[in-house]
């Protein structure tokens, strides 16, 4: 993972790309994103914190953070 680079976010604007995965590098909440997850509407309606260091691993092509700040993985 990361052999494609990656991509820092911090901000509440939508981030585009081919990503495979998501650390989050605080305390953080996903406002919308767009991939391979079943139900993840819900996910993002339930407004669920990710703490530090919390980690997704999915195939991903936006994504929107409502606070926090993450590495994107590029795919």
């Amino acid at each position: 993972m990361g052999a494609n680079g990656c991509t820092y976010v911090n901000g509440t604007g939508v981030t585009t790309g081919d990503f495979v995965a998501i650390q989050f590098t605080e305390d953080s909440v996903i406002g919308a994103i767009t991939g391979q997850m079943d139900n993840s509407a819900d996910l993002v309606s339930d407004a669920i914190t990710f703490s530090k260091n919390d980690c997704l691993y999915l195939p991903f092509t936006s994504i929107t953070l409502s606070s926090g700040a993450a590495i994107l993985y590029k795919a």
